[in-house]
Protein backbone atom coordinates (compact mmCIF):
# COMPACT_ATOMS: atom_id res chain seq x y z
CA UNK A 1 0.00 0.00 0.00
CA UNK A 2 1.31 3.47 -1.29
CA UNK A 3 2.27 5.70 1.30
CA UNK A 4 0.55 8.92 1.11
CA UNK A 5 0.64 12.35 2.77
CA UNK A 6 -2.03 14.85 3.91
CA UNK A 7 -1.12 18.85 2.83
CA UNK A 8 -3.12 21.65 4.75
CA UNK A 9 -3.29 24.86 3.87
CA UNK A 10 -4.97 27.59 6.40
CA UNK A 11 -5.06 30.89 5.23
CA UNK A 12 -6.93 34.32 5.94
CA UNK A 13 -9.02 33.52 2.87
CA UNK A 14 -9.18 30.06 1.64
CA UNK A 15 -8.76 26.49 3.03
CA UNK A 16 -7.16 24.13 1.10
CA UNK A 17 -6.72 20.16 1.92
CA UNK A 18 -4.60 17.65 -0.47
CA UNK A 19 -3.09 14.15 -0.06
CA UNK A 20 -0.39 13.61 -2.35
CA UNK A 21 3.35 12.24 -2.74
CA UNK A 22 6.53 12.98 -0.43
CA UNK A 23 7.28 13.96 -3.94
CA UNK A 24 4.99 16.96 -4.09
CA UNK A 25 2.73 15.22 -6.73
CA UNK A 26 -1.36 16.19 -5.54
CA UNK A 27 -3.55 13.53 -6.26
CA UNK A 28 -6.82 15.07 -4.83
CA UNK A 29 -7.52 18.44 -3.25
CA UNK A 30 -10.49 19.92 -1.72
CA UNK A 31 -10.96 23.47 -1.50
CA UNK A 32 -12.88 26.00 1.01
CA UNK A 33 -13.69 29.82 2.01
CA UNK A 34 -12.54 31.08 5.36
CA UNK A 35 -15.07 32.71 7.50
CA UNK A 36 -13.10 34.81 9.47
CA UNK A 37 -16.57 35.70 11.59
CA UNK A 38 -16.18 32.10 13.18
CA UNK A 39 -12.53 32.64 14.44
CA UNK A 40 -10.01 29.55 14.62
CA UNK A 41 -12.44 26.97 15.57
CA UNK A 42 -14.57 27.51 12.77
CA UNK A 43 -11.38 26.92 10.36
CA UNK A 44 -10.87 23.80 12.36
CA UNK A 45 -14.64 22.33 12.33
CA UNK A 46 -13.98 22.90 8.57
CA UNK A 47 -10.45 21.09 8.10
CA UNK A 48 -11.38 18.00 10.52
CA UNK A 49 -15.00 17.82 8.58
CA UNK A 50 -13.18 17.27 5.10
CA UNK A 51 -10.68 15.03 6.29
CA UNK A 52 -12.74 11.57 6.20
CA UNK A 53 -13.15 12.27 2.61
CA UNK A 54 -9.60 12.54 2.38
CA UNK A 55 -9.05 9.29 4.12
CA UNK A 56 -11.09 7.66 1.84
CA UNK A 57 -9.49 8.96 -1.51
CA UNK A 58 -6.15 7.64 -0.49
CA UNK A 59 -8.04 4.22 0.12
CA UNK A 60 -9.43 4.85 -3.89
CA UNK A 61 -5.24 5.48 -4.67
CA UNK A 62 -4.64 2.40 -3.08
CA UNK A 63 -2.63 3.99 -0.27
CA UNK A 64 -2.75 5.03 3.26
CA UNK A 65 -2.07 8.17 4.93
CA UNK A 66 0.89 8.17 7.12
CA UNK A 67 1.76 11.72 7.85
CA UNK A 68 0.19 15.33 7.94
CA UNK A 69 2.01 18.25 6.64
CA UNK A 70 0.10 22.14 7.22
CA UNK A 71 1.44 26.02 5.73
CA UNK A 72 -0.46 27.82 8.05
CA UNK A 73 -0.92 31.56 7.64
CA UNK A 74 0.83 33.14 10.15
CA UNK A 75 3.76 32.46 12.32
CA UNK A 76 4.44 29.33 13.97
CA UNK A 77 6.82 27.75 16.54
CA UNK A 78 8.16 25.09 14.33
CA UNK A 79 10.28 22.87 17.18
CA UNK A 80 6.94 22.96 19.24
CA UNK A 81 4.10 22.74 16.53
CA UNK A 82 2.37 25.85 17.91
CA UNK A 83 0.65 29.04 15.99
CA UNK A 84 1.96 32.15 17.18
CA UNK A 85 -0.03 34.14 15.78
CA UNK A 86 -2.43 34.94 12.88
CA UNK A 87 -2.98 38.15 11.14
CA UNK A 88 -6.30 37.65 9.71
CA UNK A 89 -8.07 34.95 11.87
CA UNK A 90 -8.82 35.13 15.49
CA UNK A 91 -8.28 32.74 18.22
CA UNK A 92 -4.77 31.27 16.98
CA UNK A 93 -2.43 32.54 19.30
CA UNK A 94 -0.52 29.52 21.16
CA UNK A 95 -2.42 27.03 19.47
CA UNK A 96 -0.93 23.55 19.74
CA UNK A 97 -1.73 22.70 16.19
CA UNK A 98 0.61 19.98 15.52
CA UNK A 99 -0.78 18.33 19.30
CA UNK A 100 -4.61 18.81 18.10
CA UNK A 101 -4.16 17.35 14.65
CA UNK A 102 -2.00 14.73 16.03
CA UNK A 103 -4.67 13.65 18.82
CA UNK A 104 -7.51 13.90 16.20
CA UNK A 105 -5.71 11.46 13.89
CA UNK A 106 -2.54 9.22 15.12
CA UNK A 107 -0.58 10.57 12.43
CA UNK A 108 2.55 12.66 13.06
CA UNK A 109 1.75 16.35 11.99
CA UNK A 110 4.13 18.69 10.89
CA UNK A 111 3.82 22.26 11.25
CA UNK A 112 5.31 25.27 9.08
CA UNK A 113 4.27 28.88 8.12
CA UNK A 114 2.70 28.82 5.14
CA UNK A 115 5.11 31.44 3.04
CA UNK A 116 7.85 28.90 3.86
CA UNK A 117 5.61 25.76 2.65
CA UNK A 118 5.37 27.51 -0.55
CA UNK A 119 8.98 28.89 -0.74
CA UNK A 120 10.15 25.52 -0.63
CA UNK A 121 7.27 23.73 -3.09
CA UNK A 122 8.22 26.57 -5.70
CA UNK A 123 12.31 25.89 -5.48
CA UNK A 124 11.51 22.01 -5.82
CA UNK A 125 8.88 21.89 -8.13
CA UNK A 126 8.24 25.55 -9.73
CA UNK A 127 10.33 28.72 -10.66
CA UNK A 128 13.06 27.75 -8.33
CA UNK A 129 14.58 24.92 -9.75
CA UNK A 130 18.33 25.12 -10.14
CA UNK A 131 18.63 28.35 -7.94
CA UNK A 132 21.05 28.71 -5.68
CA UNK A 133 19.57 31.34 -3.72
CA UNK A 134 16.08 31.71 -3.97
CA UNK A 135 13.18 33.99 -2.82
CA UNK A 136 9.48 33.41 -2.69
CA UNK A 137 7.16 35.94 -1.97
CA UNK A 138 3.33 36.22 -1.63
CA UNK A 139 1.08 38.97 -2.51
CA UNK A 140 -2.26 37.47 -1.48
CA UNK A 141 -4.35 38.17 1.48
CA UNK A 142 -1.40 39.15 3.31
CA UNK A 143 2.28 39.22 2.06
CA UNK A 144 5.21 36.79 3.41
CA UNK A 145 8.33 35.85 2.54
CA UNK A 146 10.44 32.57 2.80
CA UNK A 147 14.28 31.77 1.43
CA UNK A 148 16.16 28.82 0.20
CA UNK A 149 20.23 29.16 0.61
CA UNK A 150 22.36 26.67 -1.17
CA UNK A 151 19.11 23.72 -1.44
CA UNK A 152 17.95 24.30 2.55
CA UNK A 153 15.16 26.76 3.84
CA UNK A 154 16.57 29.06 5.79
CA UNK A 155 13.76 29.51 8.89
CA UNK A 156 15.86 31.94 11.27
CA UNK A 157 15.47 30.64 14.92
CA UNK A 158 12.62 28.78 13.95
CA UNK A 159 10.16 31.30 13.85
CA UNK A 160 10.39 32.24 10.28
CA UNK A 161 12.97 34.74 7.93
CA UNK A 162 12.18 36.71 5.03
CA UNK A 163 9.44 38.00 6.01
CA UNK A 164 9.12 40.72 3.79
CA UNK A 165 5.34 41.90 4.60
CA UNK A 166 6.18 42.44 8.01
CA UNK A 167 9.01 45.15 7.15
CA UNK A 168 8.37 49.30 6.66
CA UNK A 169 8.10 51.77 4.12
CA UNK A 170 7.10 55.32 3.91
CA UNK A 171 3.70 55.29 3.46
CA UNK A 172 2.96 57.67 0.05
CA UNK A 173 -0.58 58.11 0.70
CA UNK A 174 0.22 59.41 4.20
CA UNK A 175 -2.20 62.75 5.31
CA UNK A 176 -0.86 63.84 8.42
CA UNK A 177 -2.76 61.27 10.67
CA UNK A 178 -1.11 58.05 12.37
CA UNK A 179 2.69 56.78 11.27
CA UNK A 180 3.76 57.88 8.04
CA UNK A 181 5.46 54.70 7.67
CA UNK A 182 3.32 51.23 7.23
CA UNK A 183 4.13 47.59 6.80
CA UNK A 184 4.76 46.67 2.95
CA UNK A 185 1.65 43.76 4.06
CA UNK A 186 -0.70 46.86 4.83
CA UNK A 187 -0.14 48.78 1.06
CA UNK A 188 0.85 45.55 -0.89
CA UNK A 189 -1.57 42.73 0.19
CA UNK A 190 -4.87 42.16 -1.61
CA UNK A 191 -7.38 43.66 1.38
CA UNK A 192 -4.66 46.60 1.52
CA UNK A 193 -5.38 47.44 -1.87
CA UNK A 194 -9.13 47.23 -1.71
CA UNK A 195 -8.73 49.10 0.97
CA UNK A 196 -6.94 52.59 -0.40
CA UNK A 197 -9.26 51.92 -3.68
CA UNK A 198 -12.53 52.04 -1.62
CA UNK A 199 -11.00 55.15 0.49
CA UNK A 200 -10.08 56.54 -2.58
CA UNK A 201 -10.99 59.21 -5.10
CA UNK A 202 -12.20 57.45 -7.81
CA UNK A 203 -13.49 58.93 -11.32
CA UNK A 204 -16.93 58.07 -11.68
CA UNK A 205 -15.73 57.84 -15.29
CA UNK A 206 -13.52 54.81 -14.38
CA UNK A 207 -14.52 51.36 -15.69
CA UNK A 208 -14.02 50.36 -11.72
CA UNK A 209 -16.74 53.03 -10.74
CA UNK A 210 -18.86 51.28 -13.24
CA UNK A 211 -18.00 47.19 -12.00
CA UNK A 212 -18.93 48.33 -8.18
CA UNK A 213 -22.38 49.93 -9.18
CA UNK A 214 -20.54 53.30 -7.50
CA UNK A 215 -20.95 51.78 -4.48
CA UNK A 216 -16.86 52.08 -3.26
CA UNK A 217 -17.14 50.16 -0.35
CA UNK A 218 -17.58 46.79 -2.69
CA UNK A 219 -14.32 47.43 -4.68
CA UNK A 220 -12.26 44.10 -4.55
CA UNK A 221 -9.32 43.15 -6.40
CA UNK A 222 -11.51 41.06 -8.97
CA UNK A 223 -12.69 44.03 -10.47
CA UNK A 224 -9.39 45.76 -10.10
CA UNK A 225 -8.10 43.03 -11.78
CA UNK A 226 -10.83 43.22 -14.89
CA UNK A 227 -10.06 47.02 -14.68
CA UNK A 228 -6.40 46.17 -15.29
CA UNK A 229 -7.55 43.63 -18.17
CA UNK A 230 -9.20 46.25 -19.74
CA UNK A 231 -6.77 48.98 -19.49
CA UNK A 232 -8.58 51.61 -16.84
CA UNK A 233 -7.03 54.30 -16.37
CA UNK A 234 -7.55 54.28 -12.79
CA UNK A 235 -6.97 50.25 -12.18
CA UNK A 236 -3.59 51.44 -14.14
CA UNK A 237 -2.27 54.12 -11.66
CA UNK A 238 -3.10 51.46 -8.45
CA UNK A 239 -1.23 48.83 -10.22
CA UNK A 240 1.79 51.51 -11.00
CA UNK A 241 1.61 52.71 -7.00
CA UNK A 242 1.61 49.39 -5.92
CA UNK A 243 4.12 47.51 -7.98
CA UNK A 244 6.75 50.59 -7.07
CA UNK A 245 6.08 50.01 -3.38
CA UNK A 246 6.57 46.36 -3.93
CA UNK A 247 9.56 46.83 -5.74
CA UNK A 248 11.12 49.22 -2.67
CA UNK A 249 10.54 46.10 -0.87
CA UNK A 250 12.28 43.56 -3.06
CA UNK A 251 15.12 45.77 -3.59
CA UNK A 252 15.75 45.38 0.56
CA UNK A 253 15.50 41.67 -0.02
CA UNK A 254 17.70 41.15 -3.01
CA UNK A 255 20.42 43.48 -0.37
CA UNK A 256 19.76 41.06 2.11
CA UNK A 257 19.32 37.65 0.53
CA UNK A 258 21.05 38.62 -2.91
CA UNK A 259 18.85 35.84 -4.83
CA UNK A 260 19.21 34.51 -8.46
CA UNK A 261 15.45 33.79 -8.36
CA UNK A 262 12.67 35.95 -6.85
CA UNK A 263 9.23 34.02 -7.80
CA UNK A 264 6.08 36.18 -6.46
CA UNK A 265 3.11 33.95 -5.68
CA UNK A 266 -0.33 34.62 -4.42
CA UNK A 267 -3.93 35.75 -5.55
CA UNK A 268 -2.91 39.31 -6.71
CA UNK A 269 0.13 37.54 -9.08
CA UNK A 270 -2.51 36.22 -10.55
CA UNK A 271 -2.83 39.62 -12.74
CA UNK A 272 0.28 37.79 -14.40
CA UNK A 273 2.31 39.79 -16.63
CA UNK A 274 1.25 43.50 -16.17
CA UNK A 275 2.61 43.13 -12.81
CA UNK A 276 5.48 41.31 -12.96
CA UNK A 277 6.78 43.10 -15.77
CA UNK A 278 6.19 46.59 -13.72
CA UNK A 279 7.98 45.05 -10.47
CA UNK A 280 10.79 44.38 -12.62
CA UNK A 281 10.88 48.04 -14.15
CA UNK A 282 10.68 49.74 -11.29
CA UNK A 283 12.93 47.71 -9.12
CA UNK A 284 15.76 48.91 -11.19
CA UNK A 285 15.70 52.22 -9.66
CA UNK A 286 16.19 51.17 -6.44
CA UNK A 287 18.15 47.81 -6.80
CA UNK A 288 21.77 48.34 -4.80
CA UNK A 289 24.88 48.13 -8.06
CA UNK A 290 26.00 44.93 -7.28
CA UNK A 291 23.07 43.21 -8.04
CA UNK A 292 22.13 44.76 -10.92
CA UNK A 293 21.59 41.83 -13.77
CA UNK A 294 22.02 39.16 -11.47
CA UNK A 295 18.53 38.13 -10.80
CA UNK A 296 15.66 37.75 -12.33
CA UNK A 297 11.89 38.25 -10.96
CA UNK A 298 8.90 35.77 -12.18
CA UNK A 299 5.30 34.48 -11.16
CA UNK A 300 5.20 31.53 -9.63
CA UNK A 301 4.67 28.30 -11.79
CA UNK A 302 2.83 26.35 -9.01
CA UNK A 303 -0.12 29.09 -8.41
CA UNK A 304 -2.82 27.74 -5.86
CA UNK A 305 -1.03 24.86 -5.28
CA UNK A 306 2.02 25.96 -4.18
CA UNK A 307 1.67 26.16 -0.28
CA UNK A 308 0.18 22.02 -0.57
CA UNK A 309 3.32 20.97 -2.64
CA UNK A 310 5.33 22.62 -0.20
CA UNK A 311 3.29 21.24 3.00
CA UNK A 312 3.71 17.04 0.95
CA UNK A 313 7.78 17.36 0.23
CA UNK A 314 8.36 18.86 3.69
CA UNK A 315 6.11 16.49 5.66
CA UNK A 316 7.88 13.63 3.47
CA UNK A 317 11.40 14.36 4.50
CA UNK A 318 10.87 15.20 7.84
CA UNK A 319 12.87 13.10 10.15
Amino acid sequence: MEQLIMAIETGGTKIQLAIGTAQGKILYNHYARVEREKGFRGVLDVVTGIMPELIEKAREFGGKIERIGIGFGGPVDMASGTAIWSPQIDGWGGFPVKKFFEEKTGLPTYLYNDSDAACWGEYCRGAGRGSDIFFYTNMGSGVGGGVVIDGKLYTGQGYGAAEIGHSYLYNPFYRGEGSPVMQVENLCAGWGIERRMRNDSIPESSLLWKLCGGEQGKIDCLMWGEGIRRNDPYSIKVLNETCELFSIALSNMICLFSPDTIAIGGGVSLIGEPLISRINEYIKKYIYINSEGRYRIVKSELDEAVVLVGGLLLAGQAE
